[in-house]
């Protein structure tokens, strides 16, 4: 079985929104944008634990934006071929399908209905199913202890009933030579002296006060004086080489808590009924490494559905995109990037090989991203943000370098998450040798960035600028010419007209590349001092040898130098990721009734 999508209409975050789900869903997007709301909406169809008066909800759950009166919850399961669901649901179920919906009014009572489909759903009044269908939940307010006080003799029971027959006589042996070392520890603690005497002055008051308390004592005794009240007292302690260890800090509780739970599930799978997971932030307190390695233990050791909710890149990076669920607000609601797990993000995931690092999976986090080139180019817009008060972190904002990989698959995943994006490349001149005929082959340069962008058009974004796109197939051989001839005017004009028109899609062209735009800025004067040449050409030539290494040595000693910048095309990529990011902010708590 699997929840194929689920729509949400009027409650919380949400207006009108179907999401579809995958069998490893994971949950992404900012603060208070409704990762838990959906996990709650879930859980209002499949938690046990919600009571009726949890299920009538609150004026507070419903959409205020929306102005609606009323919530909708409806899930598609799907693959229903479990004999447990399909004797629960029976004329519901028709080729494998069912629907499930929750109605709530501010001025009725809550419903649930189900059917075959979603126009034939009849009333159910309750939810008649989750004696064979449930959810199991981790919110992000795990505690260990009281976890293991609710937990601790089930799973002492369910380890003992699991028991063969030798090893249960085993442990009746064992039982029985403790309540013999009982009897000898209690007897030694008996004739402690100052336990003899800690109460012969209370006994003594006593005798005074009535003649029925003559001949009879208080005592202090061990409280666990037998085996049952022992076993039944046993506390959870971390334990290394044989010795005893504080169980330490949130980090390693986080950890014990979910592998517990985790054997919890493992124990009680049956074929009786269908449970399914969700799990919120399983990355607390765990550095990242720790986060990668949870995340594909908890994938791992689930058959069954599971979501996850996170806001760890490391996490991330342990799914496929088509199994992602990015939330994004605009206009006050909860909105969904594709439709949810997408087929689409999975063709174009492809291009980033197995899967992505946590670098690459930090592009789903944020508000917009800077796209560029390679490390020295992340180095110095990083520089640049901070000397003219852009705030990165305040504004969400992430400088990728696309070293090794190529812009197209990081545009890819842009298009596909509605992340909004900014990219620079270089634009050097390259060489080619172009067939003519048989006997006939030409050697000639090109400018690769224009050849690159407009690949990036006619592959990516063809709707977005027909006109360029037009103008591009009219005249791109102007992109070409002979090696031993000068640029020829025709391309110059070409490079001019591209490169204006894809600067309104904020899509810049280098003049050549980040060393040489550099050199031939106002900065140079600042280069030259540190480079010790007032040579254009050795200044550039010093710049290209170890890029990110001169780059950064660069960066330490003349940061403030940055600042003769503020105002030069070099700096434009920056300005216009910035104002994205702050046009995501705005139209996210814009009131849509304006």
């Amino acid at each position: 079985m699997l929840i194929e999508w689920i729509k949400i209409k009027g409650f919380r975050n949400f207006d009108d929104c179907c999401i579809n789900l995958a069998n490893q869903t994971l949950i992404i997007g900012a603060n208070d944008v409704g990762k838990t709301n959906l996990i709650y909406a879930l859980r209002i169809l499949f938690d046990r634990s919600l009571s009726d008066r949890d299920l009538e909800l609150s004026d507070g759950d419903y959409n205020v934006y929306a102005k609606t009166d009323e919530i909708e919850i409806t899930v598609k399961l799907t693959n229903v071929v479990e004999d447990c669901l399909r004797s629960v649901f029976k004329g519901d179920l028709k080729e494998g399908n069912v629907y499930i919906q929750y109605q709530n009014t501010k001025n009725g009572e809550h419903t649930f209905l189900s059917g075959h489909a979603e126009d034939v759903l009849e009333n159910k009044n309750s939810r008649f199913y989750l004696k064979r269908l449930n959810m199991e939940y981790v919110n992000t307010n795990r505690n260990l202890s009281s976890f293991m006080k609710r937990e601790k003799n089930q799973i002492l029971d369910d380890a003992k009933i699991s028991l063969i027959d030798d090893l249960k006589a085993d442990d009746e042996r064992v039982i029985n030579d403790l309540k013999e070392n009982l009897k000898t520890i209690n007897s030694k603690v008996d004739n402690l002296n100052y336990v003899k005497k800690s109460l012969e002055n209370v006994n003594s008051e006593l005798e005074g006060l009535a003649i029925h308390n003559e001949g009879q004592k208080l005592s202090f005794k061990n409280a666990s004086s037998n085996t049952t009240k022992l076993l039944e007292n046993l506390e959870l302690v971390y334990a290394a080489d044989g010795e005893e260890l504080t169980l330490g800090g949130d980090g390693r509780s986080n950890q014990i808590f979910l592998a517990t739970w985790v054997a919890k599930q493992k124990t009680r799978r049956t074929i009786e009924k269908v449970t399914f997971f969700a799990i919120e932030e399983p990355e607390a307190h765990l550095h990242p490494h720790q986060q990668k390695k949870l995340s594909s233990y908890l994938l791992s050791n689930f058959e069954d559905q599971i979501f996850i909710t996170t806001h760890s890149p490391h996490i991330a990076s342990e799914f496929r995109p088509d199994k992602i669920v990015k939330l994004y607000s605009k206009n006050r609601k909860t909105k969904v990037a594709q439709g949810g797990c997408s087929e689409r993000i999975k063709i174009d995931f492809n291009d980033f090989g197995y899967r992505l690092n946590a670098i690459t999976a930090d592009v789903f986090f944020v508000n917009a991203v800077l796209l560029v080139e390679g490390p020295s180019e992340k180095l110095f817009y990083t520089a640049l943000s901070k000397k003219l008060d852009i705030d990165l972190d305040r504004l969400n904002i992430s400088i990728i370098p696309v070293d090794g990989i190529g812009f197209k698959p990081y545009i890819k995943i842009c298009l596909a998450l509605d992340i909004p994006f900014v990219f620079r490349t270089d634009n050097d001149i390259f060489s080619k040798t172009k067939k003519i005929s048989k006997e006939v082959t030409l050697d000639l340069l090109y400018y690769a960035g224009v050849s690159r962008v407009m690949g990036i058009y006619e592959e990516l974004l063809k709707d977005s600028n027909p006109k360029l796109l037009e103008y591009w197939n009219l005249n791109k051989d102007q992109n070409e010419w002979n090696k031993e001839n000068e640029i020829p005017k025709e391309t110059l004009l070409l490079l001019d007209n591209v490169k204006k028109e894809a600067e309104t899609q904020n899509i810049f062209l280098s003049k050549v590349d980040l060393e040489e735009d550099l050199a031939n800025s106002i900065l140079f004067s600042s280069l030259s001092e540190f480079y010790g040449t007032t040579m254009r050409d050795k200044v550039i030539k010093k710049m290209k040898k170890a890029k990110a290494e001169n780059m950064l040595s660069y960066l330490n000693d003349n940061f403030d130098s940055l600042e003769v910048l503020k105002n030069d095309a070099i700096t434009q990529p920056l300005t216009e990721v910035k104002n994205l990011a702050e046009k995501v902010v705005r139209e996210s708590v814009e009131d849509c009734t304006t």
